[in-house]
């Protein structure tokens, strides 16, 4: 029995599955094949993965499969338009000027592309027709976007309401195990206009930073009446009523760093709403380790643990992993000189070991400590391509050119854990043969955290291990996983810089783990880690 009929036969008994395996597997494929199964029997399914990216290449196999055409392709407006109209308002405008050239309306079938352009080539919007499919269709495909939305989690809901057989696939789970969480700033201006108006909620926030400039973000409002926010909320910002009004009922508070005000909330709703209201569960992850695996419990119903924990066996000789036991990178040290020039000396050595061929991608905890160690050691010259990613939207453009430059010669990636690099994008052969993960990537401690902390605790759920831990192991799993394409015909190597990456192993699932050598510091800069 191959581990798609496996996991199907034990989905007709079990209400919730949660599959851990590592990445590169094929869960995503899987869920399409277990999709299929299920609509050959009569149900409907939702399967919601990370991104607009996942999702288009889960509707490429969908088309592979042969099931493209009773699948809709449900992602927002934005992500469809090839004009990027954020609303109904802006596309009425673009067909109105001329710009957008939609000429039919009507709903062709079947639609047998994954690329929104072909509809619109074909004189039909993209968005409109795929979200008037997933009312007819038996399989939608949309994003963990559109959970935090109120109008689009209420389309989604709207639609499993009329199935009678509702199967609901949750890809890259480990995203939304712990919520939902959503944030927005908001401009000191901004709050005196809002008071200025008559609103209640801004004059008590004002009230609480007046000639207040903390060290670091904390809370400065936690509870407070539903009246304060809507008494003359005609000035405030649509996002923070959206957020309030979403989340509002499980986790919110109003932070401040000095500079700005933020609106802060997480919310367990939408992932515990669709998980009641479905008649099986399936949830994918390579980040949910069997330590990790309670936190499926906070959405009340008991799950069935399925892991994958061992790599083929031609990848094991090809993957080495490195982890640096006797220094530690912690808020209080990080910025010390003798800790950056550690960094320093260790990327270099790291680069000196590396082959002359392949791409190589050294990861900081978080996008401050980053841009503090590349303003103190700018520019950094190490005789290779080098690309250094500050957010999101830079690696679109970078990423293209760093696998061309890395299949021919040595490449590096500067970038911080939390940059879409370190999840999702696939490298091939020698695209990338290296990664080094500096400090251990916490979530940074402040009172947000802690009051999340305290949240899981009420749940009945670790609050520090789901809270701070969680997320740093589930980071360090998916950078790693970045190295696992192709592992049967290139020798590749990660390397762990802080001695809590060994500390915590094992919360680590067994394929890394068992993958992991203890060295020290002058090891690293000294001895050839490809050899």
């Amino acid at each position: 029995m191959d581990i798609t009929d496996y996991i199907y036969s034990v989905l007709r008994k079990k209400d919730i599955i949660l599959l851990n395996a590592y990445p590169g597997f094929g869960k995503s494929r899987i869920a399409i094949a277990v999709a299929m199964k299920w609509v050959n029997d009569g149900g409907q399914v939702l399967i919601i993965t990370k991104s607009r990216a996942e999702a288009l290449q889960l509707c490429e196999f969908t088309r592979r499969a042969g099931i493209r055409d009773r699948t809709s392709l449900f992602l927002g407006r934005e992500s469809l338009c090839p004009f990027n109209a954020h609303n109904s308002k802006q596309c009425f405008l673009y067909r109105l000027n001329g710009v957008c050239k939609v000429k039919r309306t009507e709903v062709t079938l079947p639609i047998m592309t994954c690329n929104p352009l072909d509809l619109f080539s074909d004189g039909l919007c993209p968005y409109e027709v795929n979200e008037a499919l997933a009312y007819q269709l038996p399989i939608v495909i949309s994003t963990h976007a559109y959970l935090s939305s109120p109008e689009l989690y209420g389309k989604i809901m709207s639609i499993i309401n009329t199935w009678n057989k509702p199967l609901v696939i949750i890809d890259e789970f480990h995203n939304v195990a712990v919520g939902l969480e959503e944030s927005t700033f908001i401009k000191i201006d901004e709050l005196r206009r809002w008071a200025s108006s008559g609103n209640d909620l801004a004059s008590k926030l004002l009230d609480r930073i007046n000639g207040y400039t903390p060290e670091r973000e904390v809370v400065i409002l936690r509870r407070f009446d539903i009246d304060d926010l809507l008494k003359g909320s005609e000035s405030i910002d649509d996002k923070v009523i959206e957020i309030l009004t979403h989340f509002g009922n499980d986790l919110c508070a109003f932070t401040y760093d000095g500079d700005l005000v933020k609106l802060r909330c997480l919310s367990l709703r939408p992932i515990r709403d669709l998980i009641m209201k479905s008649q099986k569960v399936l949830l994918l992850t390579a980040s949910i380790s069997k330590r990790f695996s309670y936190i499926v419990n906070i959405f009340s119903r008991p799950s069935y643990y399925i892991t994958v924990d061992s790599l083929p066996k031609e990848y094991l000789e090809n993957l080495v992993v490195f982890s640096v036991r006797d220094v530690e990178f912690t808020h209080r040290n990080r910025l010390l000189k003798e800790y950056l020039d550690i960094v320093d000396r260790s990327i270099k050595a790291f680069i000196e070991a590396s082959p002359p061929v392949g791409g190589l991608a050294v990861f900081f905890p978080s996008i401050e400590y980053m841009n503090s160690y590349i303003n103190q050691y700018t520019p950094p010259v190490w005789g290779i391509p080098t690309f250094i990613l500050r957010d999101g939207s830079e690696a679109v453009n970078a990423i293209g050119v760093f696998k061309e430059n890395a299949r021919v010669t040595k490449s590096l990636i500067i970038t911080y854990a939390q940059n879409p690099i370190g999840e999702g994008i696939n490298f091939l052969e020698q695209e990338l043969i290296g990664v080094m993960i500096i400090g251990f990537p916490l979530p940074q401690y402040n009172q947000w955290g802690f009051l999340k902390s305290r949240y899981y605790g009420k749940l009945g759920i670790s609050g520090f291990t789901t809270t701070f831990l969680f997320p740093a192991i589930s980071t360090t799993i998916q950078i790693i996983g970045r190295l696992l394409r192709d592992l049967d015909r290139h020798k590749k190597v990660a390397v762990l810089l802080d001695g809590r990456f060994y500390r915590y192993r094992k919360y680590m699932p067994k394929w890394l783990m068992s993958r992991i050598k203890p060295i020290r510091l002058f090891q690293l800069l000294n001895e050839s880690l490809w050899r």
